[in-house]
């Protein structure tokens, strides 16, 4: 399982080709709620797990390991909710702000190493991730948020985080407007030197992004680009995905099948807070999760999975026990 990278010196820039992976690939889980619920971190603040690439950077590695150990192939970096903007919002200088920001890439990428093996994916959090008020799960930007600015948000963040070695694949995720959607799509139009990119949107319905768009005209967006590989869902409830699933399996969309929901708590955005009561047991999880990659195989298309929100290692582990029964 390997990323393949080559310099094209016609071009004069690295060149990256995804090889020999093997598929199903198993994601990570929750990272922010395994640090609250097995290290007991603080998250109430706008940072959230960002935080802790300052306060406590071993407990993010450990995270990363857990996954690997629970049976996870990629270890998707703590920069979901970090960007230069957010750190200075919470009284970081710029310099300060990029020297976090990379190493979100270097925890990872150590944990990968450590372990022996697997992968690491550049987590490119949505822009409603820095506004810290719920906005990744309305797309509701605000009147003053146009196509210009988003790329410039995520191609600040790319241009920090991409000078660390060790990037396998960008995840672009928990995408929750169709206009960012149109955002990450003119970032990878406009620079062919990215790594193979991932896109999961974030979805408030069977058949619905968050912003209300219809998911079909999200997919739609992207996949026409050779550069992402993969389309998905995340951040979603368990319940929705049978019916987006149904979407993304469909003659236009030839992608890989990204599927990492979360657990099944819902978040409450004013107590910044998960209610429990929802939760999806994990051996329930891990046999949803071999359903859905049995079904994507019958269809003829490769599929991730993992978790988001709320899931853990036991997830993970579940997942890997029900997909290898």
């Amino acid at each position: 399982m390997k990323i393949n990278r080559f310099y094209d010196q016609k071009k004069n820039f690295i060149c990256y080709a995804v090889m020999d992976l093997n598929y199903p690939l198993i994601l990570d889980g929750g990272l922010a709620t395994e640090l609250e619920r097995t290290f007991n971190k603080d998250l109430t603040g706008r940072l959230w797990s960002a935080h802790y690439l300052d306060q406590d950077p071993d407990a993010i590695k450990a995270v990363h390991r857990s996954y690997f150990e629970a049976g996870a192939n990629v270890a998707t970096t703590a920069s979901y909710q970090a960007s230069v903007r957010g750190f200075l919002d919470a009284g970081y200088s710029r310099h300060e702000a990029i020297k976090l920001m990379r190493r979100s890439v270097q925890l990872a990428r150590e944990a990968r190493d450590e372990y022996g093996q697997g992968l690491v994916a550049l987590s490119m959090g949505c822009y409603g991730a820095v506004l810290a008020n719920g906005a990744e799960y309305t797309g509701d930007y605000g009147e003053n948020i146009d196509l210009d600015d988003l790329v410039t948000f995520h191609r600040e963040r790319l241009e920090i985080c991409l000078q660390e070695p060790g990037i396998d694949f960008l995840l672009f995720e928990t995408i929750p407007s169709f206009l960012e959607a149109q955002a990450i799509q003119q970032l990878v139009k406009d620079d062919p030197s990215l790594p193979p990119v991932a896109v999961s949107f974030s979805c408030r319905s069977n058949e619905h992004i968050s912003d209300g768009t219809p998911m079909q005209a999200a997919v739609d967006t992207l996949a026409d680009l050779n550069r992402v590989f993969a389309i998905g869902v995340n951040c979603t409830k368990p319940k929705f995905i049978p019916s987006l699933l149904n979407i993304l399996l469909n003659e236009k969309n030839k992608k890989t099948v990204l599927l990492y929901p979360d657990g099944g708590e819902e978040w409450d955005a004013i107590a910044r807070s998960w209610r429990s009561e929802t939760k999806v047991p994990t051996d329930v999880f891990g046999a949803s999760m071999a359903n859905w990659a049995t079904q994507v195989g019958k269809a003829g298309q490769n599929i991730i999975l993992g978790g988001c929100c709320g899931t853990s290692p036991a997830h993970i582990r579940a997942c890997r026990r029900a997909l290898s029964a």
